[in-house]
């Protein structure tokens, strides 16, 4: 109970700091903006209003979006794996360069390139960034853009209130003991002082998401001593980080109950290509267990034509298995049924 409570803190502290802050911001702060400035103080203020709301959404999905968590080995591949007969790495080559996967004794499964395994939440996470115990949530494939985004938009609010508060306190120097001046004057010094490792993490993930890289990656050094196998330009990072399609959540395909009634809109909404698609890709190693095969057919880690972001692409070359694994589990679960 105490540790639940340990790892919730910092989390409701983040949630406390923002609110409380834009809150007083606009209860004491914002009316007198907009009588001293008229139109031109209320536009500020709605401005800020916009970049609160997106900074919110983008911690919510943050914050309660699964960040790509790999389903546990199959039963059948648990009873065939001896640990003291079975390698603990698979070498896979990937744009030229061998790169190891690690067998996850926890989950039971070699885990993907660029997935690790979380100690905090004791799952393996598909491109796993790091646990922000600020977010309570770690932070990975599927959840890494809108935690970019938190940090952008966090970095902007806090200039821009930053901002305003130093521009009315140098506006009303003659009444600093006015309730709006010492209001601008607290937040103005904590938007000072927070600001430092806010931007600072801000611009650091700005670096990474250029260079094709992940904070894990980044730590422990992986790419120091060679070329980065994942990293397609500064542009192509960019995009396929920030603007790619949403990868589908691994809960899902390791749920045949759950998956049933999201393959079958899957299937409504995209017709009968991905029904044909499915069954020309229908092939799945044998020495692979499911969750392994899907997670290799979504990443960077096998030969693959260029992606333009669109959902279709996810039924082209390699990552027609991930169509497959779709069909297996749609067809499993019918068959149950």
């Amino acid at each position: 109970m105490c540790k639940r409570l340990g790892q919730l803190l910092p989390s409701a502290m983040a949630w406390s700091l923002i609110v409380i802050c834009t809150l007083c911001f606009y209860y004491f702060l914002a009316p007198a903006v907009g009588v001293r400035w008229g139109w031109y103080g209320w536009a500020l203020c709605g401005v800020d209003l916009l970049i609160f709301l997106m900074l919110i959404s983008n911690f919510i999905m943050a914050m309660c979006m699964d960040p790509g968590i790999h389903p546990y080995g199959y039963a059948s591949e648990e009873m065939t794996t001896d640990d003291f007969r079975s390698p603990l790495y698979r070498n896979i080559e990937i744009n030229g360069i061998t790169v190891r996967m690690k067998w996850c004794v926890t989950c039971q499964f070699y885990r993907p390139p660029r997935s690790s395994h979380c100690s905090v939440c004791n799952r393996c996470i598909d491109t796993f960034d790091h646990h922000c115990p600020w977010v309570h949530n770690c932070v990975g494939r599927r959840n890494y853009r809108y935690f970019f985004f938190f940090l952008c938009f966090l970095s902007l609010h806090m200039a821009y209130v930053a901002s305003v508060c130093l521009a009315y306190t140098l506006a009303h120097r003659e009444d600093i003991l006015s309730r709006p001046n010492l209001c601008s004057i607290v937040l103005l010094a904590l938007c000072a002082i927070l600001s430092v490792p806010v931007v600072g993490l801000t611009v650091f993930h700005i670096v990474l998401v250029s260079r094709g890289r992940t904070t894990n990656e980044q730590v422990t050094g992986k790419f120091q001593s060679g070329y980065n196998p994942f990293t397609i330009g500064c542009l192509g990072n960019i995009k396929r980080t920030l603007c790619g399609s949403q990868f589908p959540s691994y809960v899902f395909l390791s749920d045949p109950k759950l998956s049933v009634y999201a393959i079958l809109l899957y299937i409504w909404i995209l017709g009968g290509p991905v029904l044909a698609s499915c069954l020309k890709h229908l092939r799945l190693p044998d020495n692979q267990s499911v969750g392994t095969s899907i997670s290799l057919a979504g990443g960077d880690v096998l030969s693959q034509p260029e992606r333009d972001g669109s959902t279709c692409n996810l039924f082209e070359s390699a990552q027609g298995m991930v169509s497959a694994a779709l069909f297996i589990i749609f067809w499993r679960s019918v068959v149950k049924f």
